[in-house]
């Protein structure tokens, strides 16, 4: 706003001094024009006007100068809290709306026009805008509720309207929200029915571990304690954590294992981070203690016979290469209709000994041999 008003200085000193010179010249009577009744009229308007606009100026850098002070970190380098810097700025832009509205209206009246007509036509405008924009002013009076019940604030993880993100931005009708995919959601206030809050006192990382049947569900419990004493010496997780590992016990006889429940209160917003640590401590102790997390298996059961036993599962497992045109690969293809002169061992005849005691030059006679 400073150079706005250094440029509207020097228009009026430049006004001044052209004014003055042409009184000089004699081409205008400034002290008669000042005598005179619309001299002293527009003179005084515009002293009016000017007062009116340095009181509204001085009104606005007080407060904008309080605002500006609270939210910025003091002395001691305190930072205001998120819902303190958006109640602020919130209170900021509804000032100034207000404050610019009152001196427009003020110095419309002293210049002279009826500023009645001009109220009555904002007050059927403001009625048909909210008739016609209903959703803006459920926004708008949500919004505001939300922000005074201290609902969420700037950079709080929150599920707003089935989003789950950081809360980048926070103004009176809508809520800017990042989702973990870097997605950026632009909510309206009006579409908000639940706002679910990470951020609130402190956080909880629900953890739930399956086991086999045949492990020692205390012996498996054991490990999780373990696990959670590591945690706690851990330097970038330990400092998070509020309260001793309380274990919920056996929550589930599932189709696979048996789930073991823990839950482990953190400070607000550090619960992912630390559940991720705690389950790789926790895959790392059970391992080490040999206790198996199970996994879907299949069982086939091919059914009993009337003494009782079940049947012989018999099995047949082939391996075959094929070409593109299905034909098995590695072998030669017939060409015309030719007959296949493949040597096939299935069909072959073992030759007798020859009765000289030689041992013979080939064990087989291959049919259709080319060279018989």
């Amino acid at each position: 706003y400073i150079p706005n008003a250094l440029r509207i200085i020097r228009t009026l000193i430049l006004i001044s001094v052209v004014l003055l010179v042409l009184d000089a010249w004699g081409a205008f009577n400034l002290a008669a024009w000042y005598a005179s009744e619309s001299g002293r009229t527009i003179v005084g308007t515009l002293f009016s006007v000017a007062m009116i606009l340095l009181l509204a100026i001085a009104v606005w850098l007080t407060l904008a100068s309080l605002i500006e002070h609270k939210l910025n970190p003091g002395a001691n380098h305190t930072i205001p809290s998120a819902r303190a810097q958006t109640l602020l700025s919130l209170f900021r832009n509804a000032l100034a709306i207000a404050l610019l509205t009152m001196t427009v209206m003020i110095v419309l009246a002293e210049i002279g026009i009826n500023i009645g007509p001009l109220i009555a036509g904002a007050g059927v405008l403001g009625l048909a805008i909210g008739f016609g924009a209903q959703k803006l002013v459920q926004d708008i009076i949500t919004g505001i509720f939300i922000q005074v019940e201290n609902a969420m604030n700037t950079g709080d993880v929150v599920t707003v309207g089935g989003i789950t993100g950081t809360a980048e931005r926070l103004s009176i009708r809508s809520v800017g929200i990042r989702d973990l995919s870097g997605t950026y959601h632009v909510v309206p206030f009006s579409s908000v029915d639940t706002v679910s809050n990470y951020m609130r006192e402190f956080g909880n990382h629900l953890g739930e571990y399956n086991i086999a049947y045949r492990e020692n569900i205390d012996e498996a419990i054991e490990q999780l304690q373990l696990a959670y004493e590591a945690l706690k010496e851990n330097t970038e997780h330990g400092h998070k954590l509020l309260a001793p590992l309380d274990v919920a016990g056996v929550t589930t006889l599932g189709d696979h294992g048996v789930t073991i429940r823990v839950i482990i209160k953190t400070t607000p917003g550090d619960q992912w981070g630390v559940g991720r640590a705690y389950n790789r401590l926790v895959k790392m102790h059970f391992d080490a203690a040999g206790i198996e997390i199970p996994f879907p298996h299949t069982t086939l059961y091919f059914g009993q016979d009337k003494n009782g036993s079940a049947a012989p599962a018999n099995l047949r497992v082939m391996q075959q290469d094929f070409a593109i045109d299905g034909s098995p690969a590695g072998q030669p293809k017939p060409q015309g209709n030719t007959t296949d002169d493949r040597f096939d061992p299935r069909t072959a005849k073992v030759n007798p000994k020859p009765s000289d005691g030689s041992k013979g030059n080939a064990p087989f006679d291959a049919p259709n041999d080319p060279e018989e």
